[in-house]
């Protein structure tokens, strides 16, 4: 069989391999997680005419045969890769000495991936994920971290396109075996039946062994986080990386007993983008709308270092671009979005914010409707900015054409509000006092708005020296983090820890303090720690 036909067939096989791999969901917790990804990308190509066609013309059979379709042009894509790269000049050359197997490897990835799976980037690839998520959710998995599910569909990736390239490596680039007196064939043109067999009885081994060693490492990453999980579960003083809603921080403007209490019969939300067409909107109207759910953190801009305004909750509510839409959309002069609140109050956000698809008009709270305190019936949440950006009891959203002052900001408060860098301890307890030789379970929350925390710091002497703490991932891009450590003092006396964090892009928390006025307090979190 000529090279060509052989790299057609090796990427045939490595096709109804993976497709195989893919609807079992063998490496992503048994839910055919890429293969439906790749079905929700081709029917955002598919022009709607062709799909509404196939509809009208095959009815109950249409999505079957597209979706068995689009599986089966996986295989021919990869039958027509292997075809070419049987072709391909380099792979011509002999083996011997130039390492073709090597770079077949390296070559035949890069093209399985750049070929198949880029349909995958973007939208296509985060349902994957968040259906995933969801499914291990039905499993009664509580809150699953998007950061690991993402690298579990990656992961799965990799490993498809290195099956293909483990195929075409066999049957294209492996050198034929010769005889004694079989004479060299520079070209390598044709392998006998014999030859093919052995090859792939090689390929078949080494699916096998690959599947097995898939397994293995699946299994040591659940142990791993399995570990993870016990060693965080160790540390006394954590606080849940949900916070009940009844232990949820509230501030508002108001004395107390004087927030605003709504009946959802009676409030409406006015949407004034168009001034001679208002759009009004009931509670039952907005929970119509697509809705979005996610993991959020609100911090106080008067939080002080170590503070405990600070908490995380799971919201839902509407993305609010797509209720500025539904308005009429805005106006071509407008530079901010306004907000007006039952009790007064107001806030603003630049336009690019208030677009943002992550930010949000939310009615629910960790699966329950907002109480009266945290906003009920509609309140904003925006990614990475302080709770004074986030006003609750929201009637009214016009547009402005000049730069409108919110509430705190005309008092002196920043009107950017953007979160700083934090991270505090909650861990250890005060009491009882640790002894000499004893381990002391170290942790808290760091916290870092938008850009998200890379890595925390605790320092063991007042800040000469420090160490890495271990983090637990987010649960979303806008949560904080919880992190631990141990420590074993070898002596009794009074001990000053410090922590601190750093974010996405790698920047350290600034160790200057600072007061919570105007920008949000800025600083170490400091405690002592006497020793018996």
């Amino acid at each position: 069989m000529s090279r060509s036909a052989r790299g057609a067939l090796a990427g045939a096989i490595a096709g109804v391999l993976a497709v195989t791999l893919m609807l079992r969901g063998t490496l992503t917790a048994g839910f055919p997680v890429v293969a439906l990804a790749l079905w929700e990308r081709a029917l955002r190509l598919m022009p709607m005419e062709v799909f509404g066609f196939l509809i009208v013309r095959l009815k109950f059979l249409a999505k079957p045969l597209a979706f068995w379709g689009m599986l089966g042009t996986v295989i021919a894509v990869w039958a027509l890769l292997g075809y070419l790269i049987g072709r391909a000049p380099w792979i011509r050359r002999p083996a011997g000495t130039s390492g073709v197997a090597a770079a077949g490897i390296l070559a035949t990835l890069l093209l399985a991936f750049a070929v198949t799976f880029v349909p995958l980037v973007g939208l296509a690839f985060t349902s994957g994920v968040e259906y995933l998520r969801g499914r291990l959710e039905g499993m009664g998995v509580l809150e699953p971290s998007r950061v690991a599910v993402a690298g579990q569909v990656l992961g799965a990736l990799a490993a498809y396109a290195l099956i293909f390239a483990l195929a075409v490596t066999v049957f294209v680039a492996w050198p034929a075996r010769r005889g004694a007196g079989d004479a060299a064939d520079p070209e390598d043109g044709d392998v006998s039946r014999r030859e093919l067999l052995r090859r792939s009885l090689v390929l078949a081994f080494g699916g096998l062994a690959g599947s097995a060693l898939g397994r293995w490492l699946g299994a040591a990453g659940r142990q791993t986080v399995a570990y993870a999980q016990d060693f965080f579960s160790r540390i006394r003083g954590l606080p849940p990386e949900v916070t009940p809603t009844h232990q949820f921080y509230v501030v508002s403007k108001n004395p107390p007993g004087f927030d605003p209490v709504l009946e959802e019969a009676t409030w409406q939300l006015e949407v004034r983008m168009q001034p001679d067409k208002p759009l009004v909107l009931g509670l039952a109207q907005l929970k119509a709308m697509p809705a979005v759910r996610r993991p959020h953190t609100l911090e106080c801009i008067s939080n002080e270092v170590g503070g405990e305004l600070i908490s995380n909750a799971y919201w839902r509510g509407v993305r609010l671009r797509d209720v500025l839409a539904r308005a009429g959309g805005v106006p071509p002069k407008a530079i901010k979005i306004v907000f007006r609140c039952a009790d007064g109050y107001t806030e603003s956000l630049p336009i690019a914010e208030a677009m943002h698809p992550d930010t949000l008009l939310v009615y629910e709270i960790n699966g329950d409707p907002l109480p009266p305190k945290h906003g009920f019936p509609l309140r904003l949440l925006v990614p990475g900015l302080f709770g004074m950006k986030n006003p609750k009891w929201i009637t009214r959203i016009e547009a402005a054409d000049f730069d409108f002052q919110g509430y705190w900001e005309r008092s002196g408060w920043s009107d950017q509000a953007v979160v700083q860098t934090m991270s505090k301890f909650t861990a250890p307890p005060r009491t009882p006092r640790p002894k000499a030789n004893e381990e002391v379970g170290l942790g808290g929350v760091a916290y870092v708005g938008a850009r998200g925390i890379k890595a925390v710091d605790v320092s063991l002497d007042d800040g000469k020296t420090w160490q890495p703490a271990q983090i637990k991932p987010p649960l979303g891009p806008y949560t904080w983090v919880l992190w631990a450590a141990l420590w074993k003092p070898t002596a009794p006396g009074e001990y000053r820890l410090k922590v601190r964090a750093r974010d996405g892009t790698g920047v350290v928390q600034t160790a200057q303090p600072s007061p919570t006025l105007p920008d949000g307090a800025t600083g170490y979190h400091t405690i002592r720690v006497r020793v018996g």
